[in-house]
């Protein structure tokens, strides 16, 4: 019994080892698999972040208008892996662009494309061409031609960093090298791009715009936090922001197909002309010239904008509360029925410039007229104006026939 036992013990003490031996070879199989896979990673980094040239300088002669949310894929030459790629995974890369309000413009894609009616019309709603071709010139031999400073050593993304306001002398591009054949998917080396993307002046990290210093008093709430779109001058989208979702949304839908306002102008031979306004004396909102266009509003709104058209020199929100009993008349004409007292009390709420009332119904006039057309346009019909100063609609009256009131 006891031989027995022995040899039942020195088989287990042989299976016991053996188990140990496999186990510790898995772990440093393990451990060399991860170092080799941080090396690589590294290598890659090395590649992308650490590479001596970090950006690309281009005259001013550019053949468009550079965008702080446009990022722009170059190669020196062909490279069959990272094309085949981006071809592939095209609006699923898009998508990842838009969630940090970029759009990645992929040349081959952005030209010789069809331009739909629709989005024609929003670009340039003046327009009467059915649809357009966006021409092929652009390509990046073209922006070889314009470099400055630096060159294109192989495949990166290559991103507009806004110059200062007072030096504004040619155009600042940062570049970040892809990487063809690395063991870091190229799916990968996109969302590390992504990650670290910011928009911003020259020099500076990425600064938010959103976090506004509190008002001096309670007479600024109304006029500090007011925003008619163009005071973000880093983020192109700034201006849908605040929006609804419906909206926004239709206005990225109609931005990721990658039609770039720059490149279409070339091709529209019609003059830009901004539209007459006419509002009809059941308060209708009409733009004749632009394929005549209806605005609709709810009647609060509706009340503020024709308070303002009144008024050419402008309102400032400080003074809003003298303006009370003019602004409860054009709204009791607007919907032509006894007011209640939540509507009075609304009223009084949007001339108070304690409250940020006003802003949200300028905000929702705002989007009225986005939801039809692009802001080139559509900022020369909504209420617009710097903090501290008066608010106005800057469309020459010349051009507004108001048949109400």
């Amino acid at each position: 019994m006891g031989i027995i036992d022995l040899a039942n013990m020195s088989t287990l003490i042989l299976i016991l080892a053996a188990s140990a031996t496999i186990f510790l070879a898995l772990l440093f199989f393990k451990r060399v698999r991860k170092a080799r896979h941080r090396k690589d990673i590294s290598s890659a980094e090395q590649h992308d972040t650490a590479n001596e040239q970090t950006f690309l300088l281009f005259d001013l002669n550019l053949p468009f208008t550079p965008e702080v949310h446009d990022v722009i894929y170059v190669e020196n030459e062909y490279y069959p892996t990272i094309n085949e790629h981006i071809q592939e995974h095209y609006e699923e890369i898009q998508q990842q662009f838009l969630s940090k309000k970029a759009t990645f413009i992929y040349l081959p894609k952005l030209c010789g494309q069809e331009v739909s009616k629709e989005v024609l019309h929003y670009m340039f709603p003046f327009l009467r061409q059915e649809s357009l071709f966006v021409n092929g010139d652009l390509t990046i031999e073209t922006l070889k031609s314009h470099i400055l400073s630096g060159s294109i050593e192989g495949p990166a993304l290559v991103h507009f960093v806004q110059m200062e306001a007072e030096n504004p002398s040619n155009y600042y591009y940062t570049y970040r090298p892809l990487v063809a054949d690395s063991s870091v998917p190229l799916s990968e080396q996109f969302e590390r791009y992504l990650k670290h993307l910011t928009f911003s002046y020259r020099g500076e990290s990425g600064t938010s715009f959103n976090a506004l210093s509190k008002p001096k008093n309670e007479d600024d709430v109304a006029d500090h936090y007011f925003n008619d779109g163009s005071d973000n001058i880093l983020f192109a989208d700034k201006s849908i922001d605040d929006l609804t979702d419906e909206i926004r949304q239709r206005i990225i839908e109609l931005r990721k197909r990658g039609v770039q306002l720059h490149l279409l102008n070339e091709l529209v031979e019609e003059q830009p002309t901004l539209s007459r306004l006419v509002i009809t004396k059941d308060f209708r909102f009409f733009l004749p010239d632009y394929n005549n266009m209806e605005i609709t509003m709810s009647p609060l709104p509706k009340a503020v904008y024709l308070l303002f058209l009144k008024h050419p020199e402008g309102i400032s929100f400080k003074q809003l509360r003298y303006y009370y009993t003019e602004l409860l008349d054009i709204y009791k004409q607007i919907s032509n029925r006894v007011i209640e007292s939540n509507i009075e009390n609304s009223i009084r709420d949007l001339t108070d410039p304690t409250k940020n009332s006003i802003n949200e119904k300028c905000a929702r006039i705002r989007e009225a007229f986005l939801k039809q057309f692009d802001s080139a346009y559509a900022q020369h019909y909504y209420i617009t104006g710097k903090r501290s100063e008066p608010k106005k609609i800057t469309l020459t009256r010349e051009l507004v026939d108001l048949q109400a009131l």
